[in-house]
C-alpha cells in the first residue's frame, strides 16, 4: 500500500466514520442501536481480514523460528 492510499484511506476515515455516526443519530433509537451492533463487528471483520491478509509463512508465536525452544 503506498502513501497516497494510506493517507486517502486515513482522511476518509476520520471524515467517513463521524458522518455514519451523525447519519446513525438522525435515524433514531433505532439508528443507534444498529451503529452500536455494526460498527464494532465491522471493524473486527476488517482487523481479522487484515490480519489474515497481511500474514506471512515466517509469522508465529515463536516469531518464526523453527526450534520451539532455545
Amino acid at each position: 500500500m503506498s502513501l497516497t492510499w494510506a493517507i486517502l484511506a486515513a482522511f476518509g476515515l476520520f471524515i467517513g466514520l463521524p458522518l455514519l455516526l451523525l447519519l446513525a443519530a438522525a435515524g433514531g433509537v433505532v439508528g443507534w442501536i444498529a451503529a452500536a451492533v455494526v460498527f464494532p463487528v465491522a471493524v473486527l471483520a476488517v482487523i481479522l481480514w487484515l490480519g489474515w491478509f497481511r500474514r506471512r509463512d515466517d509469522d508465529g508465536p515463536y516469531g518464526g523460528s523453527e526450534r520451539m525452544w532455545p
